[in-house]
């Protein structure tokens, strides 16, 4: 009986602290949002974040599973549809590299940031990862 209540304590207090997710989830975001939630998450994936609060913590893991969820739905989707990806990222691509390419992008991109998240994601990466034709000779 303890434990339980201990346990329901414990639930409670994360969701009362936890930020409410944003109406129409993060892709619909603007890319000012988006940006504010990532600056935090080019400083866990630089340095581990160690001089961030709680609230900039929470931010910049939501965007890293942003990233990485939109990573893996994108090559997932173009697999299943047998059609070639936006982008051409590096093998082994993953959050770590995207996010600071996504933050770069939005920084460079200010006029830009009134558009929705997923859509300046796919911008951002095709910008840092294009793809390349492979041309060869006879």
């Amino acid at each position: 009986m303890i434990r339980a209540a201990g346990l329901a304590l414990a639930m409670g207090c994360l969701t009362a602290t936890a930020a409410p997710l944003p109406t129409g989830g993060l892709g619909k975001e603007s890319g000012a949002e988006l940006l504010a939630r990532c600056e935090p998450a080019l400083q866990i994936v630089e340095d581990g974040g160690t001089s961030l609060d709680a609230t900039q913590r929470e931010a910049g893991i939501s965007c890293i599973a942003f990233v990485d969820g939109f990573i893996w739905g994108h090559a997932w989707s173009a697999w299943r549809e047998r059609s070639d990806m936006y982008f051409c990222p590096p093998q082994g691509f993953s959050a770590r590299e995207g996010v600071p390419a996504l933050v770069a992008y939005l920084k460079d991109n200010e006029s830009r940031q009134v558009q929705r998240a997923h859509l300046l994601v796919f911008a951002a990466f095709n910008r840092a990862f294009p793809c390349i034709p492979v041309i060869t000779t006879p």
